[in-house]
């Protein structure tokens, strides 16, 4: 039974005293409800500032307004039934002491109460509590003086989770088709990702990779796969010494030594254990696809990374920073052309903080060729000390029945000079036929002449005696026989400069060697922004590279490219590329023109070209490349087309799967890193953070790329969810550590919204304020004036429960059919 009187005047009331009957003390001037019945007004839950109702509550915790894990249940005392504004004791779980942050000498003044079950928090003065079920949160008030922990940006190890146990596979997959005009046909798949479980603080990992080609030329056909676990390993982050524990397959990544690859054991310090933050350095790569292209990179014959860019330059900033020593890239052209090149990633020079170890350990047999082991076990380690804010002191060994190198190095911070740091490393190598003993000398530099708006990255001079072996040289000479070459020189700069509107980066490096030809590599690179009104609102991006290589076999290659963005409206633009590239006497120019997009979950492009130099047929093209953002996968697709020459069609997924003990959810690949579980229990489509992500059937998602160590925050977004949803905890924070999978529930609700008339079998209403709760003790509605009530979340046939003076009073049977049109609803409370 509905009806339409006019209820804006009775709504706004009870909108206004509800707000202000939660802010204000324990006395109230009823006279100014407009109430027929003044005296059914039930101020109960109101009488005490933050009155709840006794009973328990699952409730996130904040302490000094940081979130303290996962929600808990919290049982809420009345201890003066008899008074007029009765007490209230909020009963903190007793197990929460050590992640509160107190110092040792306040803990002390905790008490334990209700048989070991409660903390009182009366003993530290100046401690508030107070429960808002609005938030479904318990706010914790503690003087600072009284907390241990005094750093913002840094969550204390007490607070770091370990996650839920789980395992999981990520990864990507590329494929490519070309048909050629004289009937050949070209197939390329290639997949490479992380698969794992968790069980506990432990991660177990396995890298995979695998791949398959297939020529076909008329009736002849040439195929090759492969297939191999790379890398197979465990880890645990071990919070005390701060460092990271690795059993199984590793690559030990120094800053003293070349890297090289054993199985065995490790123990490395991790700085993003400590507070503040210390971003290690990550390598970058640069370089330009003439077609769609995949560019894979490895390091030590591993695959790090394989993704698929479009025609034009491309920039790769996204890999590990542990990842040290030389990568080789392979830019595939999608005519199956693969251009190769190394990028050493030089670390800067060694500094440590005054008093801080930093180390690395392992010990193991060496290991080629992904799993054959070679040669007797090998100790090795570093270590680096902060004497003081100028001075570090570090080095290292590596040792072997057959092979012992040690290093040691002094680092020296130059202040308004830059840093610099000198090491010399001795190796004695062991060999069937002879035993060679060498040197190697190293001089680092870096500064940022903040005046000039410049910066010298890395400089580096090297210097190797032709004795002197690495590890990974050791190795290979002895399973060989063979020496191959042996470096002698090394030179490397790496400048930047920065102008108003003009930027400028130099790198150059010089090696020679003992047994070959010097090789030298140098390069530009240079970005500006012109503005130009008649063409964009943006400036126009403007972009020059140019490398040479002057190999040891005596070619040289050079690339030149010449970019241009001219930039339009809601992430539009057109390019302009001009390339040069020549190798082996040959040359090659390519001209293209292209028109691209961008959103918040789509890119796309659209390039025509023309090609053509010495030793090759000139050729037209056109091409098309698109990628898009799912909330399980990021997916692309790319086609292109060169006339009386061939048609290439090719398609990417990076994806992943996880499974807990919660449910299955697809999801964006992290490639083994560490993930956030979101639930919002039976509730699906829910979006989360940008929107691009969303809780799945089971209402579960997966948020990729959490930050190890560092607090992560997770959010509804409120902006997007749909009307019959509301999110009654629409955040959440978390700290996980290293490869964790965190879990998390976010509170929503899910239900319709209206406005009823509550009515007693009396045919009195409720009193004012009476509370309406669901069968989980969830409150859906606060009765105004007249029985007036707002509800939400709420169901058909679902019944609901009404409550005032503490106890349950009535309930509310919902009808079959909701019509949330009508103005009101008329509902018997029985």
């Amino acid at each position: 039974m509905t009806f339409k009187p006019s209820m804006i005047r009775q709504a706004i009331l009870l909108a206004i005293s509800c707000s202000v009957w939660n802010a204000y003390a324990s006395e109230f001037n009823t006279d100014v409800l407009d109430a027929e019945d003044i005296e059914n007004v039930d101020m109960s839950q109101f009488a005490v500032a933050g009155y709840v109702l006794p009973g328990k509550y699952t409730l996130t915790i904040f302490v000094n307004g940081q979130r303290l894990g996962a929600p808990r249940e919290i049982t809420v005392f009345e201890q003066d039934k008899n008074s007029e504004a009765a007490s209230q004791e909020i009963c903190i779980p007793a197990d929460m002491i050590d992640l509160i942050g107190l110092k040792e000498s306040e803990i002390d003044k905790v008490k334990i109460t209700h048989d070991g079950q409660c903390l009182d928090l009366s003993g530290l003065t100046g401690v508030q509590t107070k429960i808002e079920l609005s938030s479904l949160s318990l706010k914790i008030t503690i003087p600072q003086s009284w907390m241990e922990y005094n750093d913002p940006n840094w969550v204390p190890p007490a607070l770091w989770e370990e996650g839920i146990n789980g395992a999981f596979i990520d990864y990507s997959a590329n494929a490519s088709v070309t048909d050629e005009n004289d009937g050949g046909k070209r197939t390329y798949l290639s997949t490479n990702g992380i698969a794992g479980v968790n069980l506990g603080a432990w991660r177990f990992r396995a890298d995979y990779s695998a791949n398959y080609q297939k020529q076909q030329n008329g009736s002849n056909t040439q195929e090759f796969h492969q297939f191999d676990f790379n890398r197979l390993y465990a880890f645990t982050s071990l919070k005390k010494l701060a460092a990271i524990l690795t059993i199984g397959e590793n690559y030990f990544y120094s800053n003293l030594f070349e890297a090289w690859q054993y199985t065995g054991m490790s123990l490395e310090s991790d700085d993003r254990m400590l507070p503040p933050k210390l971003v290690g350095y990550a390598p970058e790569i640069i370089g330009v696809a003439n077609t769609n292209a995949i560019v894979t990179v490895r390091s030590q014959n591993r695959v790090i990374l394989e993704t698929t860019v479009p025609a034009g330059p491309f920039r790769i900033q996204d890999l590990e920073s542990g990842v040290s020593g030389v990568l080789d890239v392979t830019i595939r052209e999608e005519n199956g052309e693969e251009r190769k090149f190394s990028v050493n990633t030089a670390s800067l020079p060694y500094l440590t903080r005054p008093g801080r170890l930093n180390y690395k350990f392992a010990t193991g047999k060496t290991r080629y060729n992904n799993h054959d082991m070679t040669g007797n076990p090998v100790m090795s380690g570093e270590l680096s000390y902060g004497l003081s804010n100028a001075w570090s002191l570090f080095g290292g060994a590596q040792l072997s029945e057959d092979y012992k190198t040690v290093a040691i190095g002094i680092g020296r911070d130059l202040f308004a000079f830059g840093a610099l740091s000198f090491d010399i490393t001795q190796s004695i190598s062991n060999f069937r036929e002879q035993k060679l003993q060498g040197r190697s000398y190293r001089l680092s530099y870096s500064k940022s002449f903040d005046e000039l708006r410049t910066d010298v990255t890395f400089a580096g001079y090297r210097f190797a005696d032709e004795n002197y072996r690495t590890l990974t040289q050791f190795m290979d000479q002895e399973r060989t026989g063979y020496a191959g070459r042996s470096p002698k020189e090394n030179y490397q700069i790496y400048l930047n400069k920065y102008f108003d509107d003009f930027s400028l980066s130099l790198n150059y490096q010089y090696s020679t060697y003992w047994q070959d030809k010097p090789q030298m590599q140098y390069g530009l690179y240079a970005s500006t922004g012109i503005s130009i009104p008649s063409l964009s609102q943006q400036d126009v991006n403007l972009s020059i590279s140019a490398t040479r290589t002057e190999r040891d076999s005596g070619y040289t290659d050079d690339a030149i490219n010449v970019y241009v963005n001219i930039p339009f409206y809601n992430g539009h633009s057109v390019t302009m590329s001009e390339s040069y590239s020549g190798y082996k006497g040959g040359n090659n120019y390519n001209h293209n023109i292209g028109y691209s997009g961008y959103s918040d979950r789509d890119n796309y492009s659209l390039n025509v070209g023309y090609n053509h130099g010495k030793n090759i047929d000139a050729q037209s093209s056109i091409s098309g490349y698109y990628s898009r953002d799912l909330s399980q996968a990021t997916v692309s697709a790319n086609a292109s087309y060169v006339p009386q020459q061939y048609r290439s069609f090719g398609a990417s997924i990076s994806s992943g799967i996880t499974t807990t003990a919660h449910g299955i959810a697809l999801h964006q690949s992290t490639y083994g890193d560490t993930r956030l579980l979101i639930e919002t229990p039976d509730v699906s489509g829910v979006p989360l953070d940008s929107g691009v992500i969303k809780t799945n059937g089971q209402g579960l998602a997966i948020i990729p790329n959490i930050s190890s160590y560092r607090k992560s925050t997770a959010s509804i977004n409120t902006s997007k969810l749909p009307d019959d949803i509301e999110a009654l905890a629409p955040s959440t924070d978390i700290t996980l550590t290293k490869g964790a999978i965190g879990y998390r529930s976010l509170s929503v609700m899910k239900g319709q919204k209206l406005f009823a008339i509550l009515s007693l079998s009396n045919n009195k209403k409720p009193p004012f304020g009476a509370s309406v709760r669901n069968a989980d003790n969830r409150e859906l509605g606060i009765v105004g004036e007249d029985g007036v009530t707002w509800l939400v979340g709420i169901s058909p046939n679902e019944k609901l429960s009404v409550y005032w003076g503490g106890n349950k009073e009535c309930e509310l049977n919902l009808p079959e059919k909701l019509d949330t049109t009508s103005s009101m609803l008329l509902l018997p409370c029985t």
